[in-house]
């Protein structure tokens, strides 16, 4: 690589860090400077990032900005799903309120951080935010995009097995209350209908965790046909750039053409001079011999008569 080139992996820093706004720009001109300095591969790589949304930059700044934060929220993670796997039910509540304590605090940083950075932020943005942490706790791959600050569209976890905890609900007043008591005969009615409440707000989890990916994907579609429609304008600018310099290019061979036949014709022209110079200074080269030879005769008849 040239040393003129910055490494790789800071020029997709580097876009990840601007705002949505700046992205495709800033992304064409190294692609341009990357080909400029016959790194293809680098240039390809860089034109392959997909610009983040608006929620995406914000958990990528976020990111930057508390990475220590983030560290603690994803350490929690950890410590809930070992407390799942042990079917630890009071360390599960424990640390669900925790995490939930975490997300909605980083959730209000990021909103802070966009409003500074004069990003309005509604509460769908920051519900996105909420479920793109949450996700980032549940899957290692998600947590690795967030963590490195590369994220490009909110997140949602759908898997299953031990990444559950990211469901886990926090703990109600009754539940703590009644921790470690012996279930009756009594209880239940009550337990059923405590099972078939929990049912409908898992079955509302799980619906707005879909609504939520349905969102995202939409705007990483709309965030895609924003680049396709820019990099079509920058094609088309191209197009039109390359016409005209293909124009002025002919223009400017057709007045190298001209001026080479004119130079032909006046080295022709010089030739035929030359060639007619040549004739006349030969016969003026005889002309001065014979007119020599004359003196010769004349001065030795004048010399006989002497």
């Amino acid at each position: 690589m040239s040393e003129n080139l910055p490494h790789i992996e800071t020029v997709i820093d580097d876009l990840y860090s601007l705002p949505p706004a700046d992205f495709v720009s800033h992304r064409s001109a190294y692609v341009t400077r990357f080909k400029k300095f016959g790194d293809k591969a680098g240039a390809a790589r860089i034109g392959a990032q997909r610009k983040p949304t608006v929620v995406a930059w914000l958990v990528n700044t976020l990111a930057r900005q508390d990475e220590s934060a983030l560290a603690e929220l994803f350490d929690l993670g950890e410590q809930l799903e070992r407390a799942q796997q042990r079917g630890d039910g009071s360390r599960l509540r424990e640390l669900s309120t925790a995490r939930s304590t975490s997300i909605r605090a980083l959730t209000e940083r990021a909103v802070t951080l966009g409003r500074d950075l004069g990003t309005s932020v509604g509460d769908n943005a920051a519900r996105e935010i909420s479920n793109t942490l949450s996700a980032a706790m549940a899957d290692p791959e998600i947590r690795d995009r967030v963590r490195a600050g590369r994220t490009v569209v909110a997140e949602t976890y759908s898997g299953f097995g031990p990444a559950l905890l990211s469901l886990v609900p926090e703990p109600t007043e009754d539940e703590t209350e009644t921790d470690g008591v012996s279930d009756t005969a009594d209880d239940a009615p009550e337990d059923a209908a405590e099972s078939d409440s929990e049912d409908t707000s898992e079955a509302e989890k799980l619906r707005e965790v879909e609504h939520n990916r349905l969102v995202a994907e939409l705007e990483s579609a709309e965030s895609d046909l924003d680049d396709a429609r820019v990099e079509a304008e920058e094609a088309q600018a191209d197009t039109e750039r390359t016409a005209s310099e293909l124009r002025s290019a002919a223009a400017e061979v057709e007045r190298i053409e001209s001026e080479l036949t004119a130079a032909k014709t006046r080295a022709k022209a010089a030739r035929e001079a030359e060639r007619t110079s040549v004739v006349q200074a030969g016969s003026t080269a005889e002309a001065l011999e014979a007119a020599r030879a004359r003196v010769a005769e004349a001065q030795s008849a004048l010399d006989s008569l002497t």
